[in-house]
């Protein structure tokens, strides 16, 4: 038989209505009785589990949308291509939200992790990643993400509060007989959202920030410069309405940020991205093995804006770790952090490991003798 051609399209269920989730959805919108009941409210909210489908095409996108931002040659889809293996972050284009529209907050985001009023401004704050060796191979099957809300911490003095949320996300992929168990877990990773009061109508221009000077200098850095295009095509590929990414406008006279902000995960695939690159260009030129990222974590300390030069340096302080941050135009933190480096695994996870027929799956890049991977039908 001739080849058949699969539209493989992204696993999407149906979206969670307000009825289903009453509490989470009810404390996004109104104030919390008490900013001492808030801890155990918010971690006590069972948060649905969300299902998606690790399609190669979702990483192909982003890989794309960040070729022309990334040190030339840096894709880690070729590096891993033998294997199709997930890139290091490339999961934070995975799982979308799956609240209904008309129930989104008005910046456009997740009332699951909100406080509820009057906190309702948020930002990423930072988080942390742990992988497993073997990752998630990009076969089109199913993956869980498990969430919980796991601390709640208020800090600030009364009327300037900040809420600062953790959130755990264990990712998984169904063994061979289709059960999720502790074994096909292949990445934890606990992101932190801080929530703030809204902007009284006297008070919303950018506060005036101290600037932070890294202490060392990189041994490596790269230099790019993030476009509005760039924050819209991440917006759609992470299905996220939050409007500081979207409405220049609405940032600066509502959130007081004199343009579009980057988004956390961008930012922090950006850092990932460059320094896998490094470090695999320094394994090569040395003759030696590339290690894979075993842990990160980071902070994000000052907004990066839209078309303003940002700059990703890597200092490496051993032959696994690594310091990593980005500098903003005025040579200031932005985001500061920590990696950790790790042999590569070689036995492979208990995943399926052949393409079921059928299947269409794009090449990193495309041309006239490498354009598709075909499995035929029989």
């Amino acid at each position: 038989m001739r080849p058949v051609l699969l539209t493989i399209t992204r696993l999407r269920h149906n979206p969670i209505k307000p009825s289903q989730w009453t509490t989470a959805l009810t404390h996004g919108r109104r104030p919390s009785s008490s900013l001492s009941d808030l801890k155990t409210e918010m971690t006590s909210r069972e948060l649905p589990p969300l299902l998606d489908t690790n399609d190669p095409h979702q990483a192909f996108s982003l890989s794309n949308a960040l070729s022309d931002f990334l040190p030339r040659g840096s894709s880690l889809l070729d590096e891993d291509a033998e294997n199709h293996s997930m890139p290091r972050g490339y999961h934070l284009v995975y799982f979308p939200p799956e609240t209904a529209q008309d129930s989104l907050l008005p910046d456009g985001t997740d009332p699951l992790h909100s406080p509820g009023e009057p906190f309702t401004r948020r930002m990423w704050a930072g988080g942390d990643i742990t992988f497993r060796a073997h990752g998630c191979r990009l076969f089109p099957g199913e993956i869980r993400c498990d969430e919980s809300i796991t601390d709640v911490k208020i800090k600030g003095n009364e009327g300037a509060e900040k809420v600062f949320v953790n959130i755990r996300r264990e990712l998984s992929y169904p063994l061979e007989d289709q059960s999720y168990t502790p074994k096909g877990k292949f990445l934890v990773e606990n992101r932190r959202l801080v929530f703030m009061r809204a902007h009284q109508s006297n008070q919303a221009s950018a506060a005036q920030r101290a600037i932070l000077k890294p202490p060392h200098k990189p041994t490596f850095s790269h230099k790019l410069i993030p476009t509005a295009e760039l924050l819209s095509t991440f917006s759609d590929l992470t299905s996220n309405g939050h409007r500081i990414h979207l409405d220049k406008q609405y940032c600066q006279e509502i959130e007081g940020h004199r343009n579009l902000l980057v988004h956390g995960p961008l930012s922090l695939i950006l850092m990932l991205q460059t320094l896998q690159f490094h470090h695999i260009a320094q394994a090569e030129r040395d003759g030696k093995k590339p290690y894979t990222l075993k842990h990160v974590e980071y902070r994000n300390l000052a907004p990066l804006y839209a078309e303003e030069e940002m700059k990703v340096c890597l200092r490496q302080k051993n032959p696994h770790d690594y310091e990593i941050w980005i500098e903003g135009p005025d040579g200031g933190l932005a985001v500061k952090g920590t990696a950790t480096m790790m042999l590569r695994k070689e036995a492979e996870p208990e995943q399926p490991t052949q393409l079921p027929r059928g299947y269409y799956y794009p090449a990193p890049h495309p041309g006239p003798e490498n354009s598709a991977i075909f499995i035929t039908a029989e």
